[in-house]
């Protein structure tokens, strides 16, 4: 009789392999209905021997054993190191185990893609931040298949399959921005736009927010094409120092994006006085840069809430028997010097 392989229980079940090894060797929780769906293919095909170990045992949903993993952008990068450390802190209080950190740059697709695989061969449940790339989601497609469930943080992507979106309603925080432009500058002054990338789709979103809404005012103000800063310090101070030196109108900068330190450093270099800050944060020294005036408005994710609802999204989803895409807002504070 030939040897029945998990290759065969995962075809006949219509899952990956991965799903099949969790639900026969009990490696991790698997939704009721998949786990069922894999026990009655394995015997069906005649898995006798191991289908029995498994119906030996009881199989449980331990909420506190799922193996969580996270693909953040540079390390060095202030805002997703302490996203990290309120992960870390939630993990504690709630699972078993710590979370697998990976950092990469936004602009290295290929090394994304690289993560994503790796990943998904020791966790469960994956959070990640990445561009709106063809081939990130192409990977996305490739490992939910297998059981592992994708979440998209801080900024969605295209419909691949994905377990969800975690993050801001870019749509508010643009206009938001917007509403405050409006009210800072006079008929046809003009505006910068840093972006971290224009695949990133949460800045993306920010960016014609923000634009949308001073149209809708007829603010007259000049909205120029954004600057891309890649999501770094180094790249934040040459876009700002870019935008600084061929605009010498420019009055206002709205940055939806990271390497807001560059930003501030270029426009201190520059000597130029007046220069209006719109940026989303947390940001090293904020709220001094705030109190200086350096920054005129900042709007914060608020990461330890958004840490927590990545914990407990992860959570239900182990436990969850209804396979259903998510979308989770969390809200941000508008911060000014006068409300430190």
């Amino acid at each position: 009789m030939k040897k029945i392989s998990m290759s065969d229980i995962a075809r006949e079940a219509g899952v990956g392999i991965a799903t099949v090894d969790r639900v026969l060797n009990g490696r991790a929780p698997v939704r009721p209905e998949t786990q069922q769906k894999v026990l009655k293919a394995a015997e069906h095909l005649g898995y006798r021997e191991e289908l029995l170990q498994v119906m030996s045992r009881e199989i449980k949903s331990d909420r506190a054993s799922v193996r969580t993993g996270f693909i953040l952008l540079s390390k060095d990068h202030s805002f997703y190191a302490s996203f990290a450390e309120h992960l870390k802190q939630c993990a504690r209080q709630r699972m078993q185990t710590e979370p697998e950190f990976l950092w990469l740059d936004i602009d290295n697709i290929e090394s994304m893609v690289d993560a994503l695989h790796a990943l998904a061969k020791r966790v469960d449940v994956i959070g990640l931040v990445a561009l709106d790339h063809p081939l990130i989601r192409h990977t996305i497609k490739e490992i939910t298949a297998s059981g592992i469930f994708v979440y998209a943080l801080f900024s969605d992507f295209s419909p691949c399959g994905h377990s969800g979106y975690i993050g801001l309603d870019n749509q508010k925080a643009g206009r938001t921005a917007g509403w405050f432009a409006d009210r800072l500058l006079r008929q046809n002054e003009v505006i910068g736009i840093l972006l971290g990338d224009h695949r990133f789709n949460c800045q993306e979103s920010c960016e014609i927010s923000f634009r949308s809404y001073l149209r809708e005012q007829n603010s007259g103000c000049v909205v120029l094409e954004p600057v891309k800063t890649h999501e770094s310090m180094e790249g934040g101070y040459a876009a700002a120092k870019r935008l600084l030196s061929q605009q010498q109108n420019l009055s206002l900068i709205y940055a939806p994006c990271g390497g807001i330190e560059g930003v501030l450093k270029a426009i201190k270099e520059s000597g130029r006085k007046g220069i209006k800050l719109l940026c989303h944060g947390p940001v090293v020294d904020g709220d001094l840069a705030l109190i200086e005036g350096d920054i005129e408005v900042m709007l914060r994710h608020r990461l330890d809430e958004i840490a927590a609802r990545v914990t407990e999204e992860f959570l239900r989803q182990m436990s969850d028997t209804e396979a259903r895409p998510t979308h989770i807002t969390v809200p941000f504070d508008v911060i000014t010097r006068e409300n430190i």
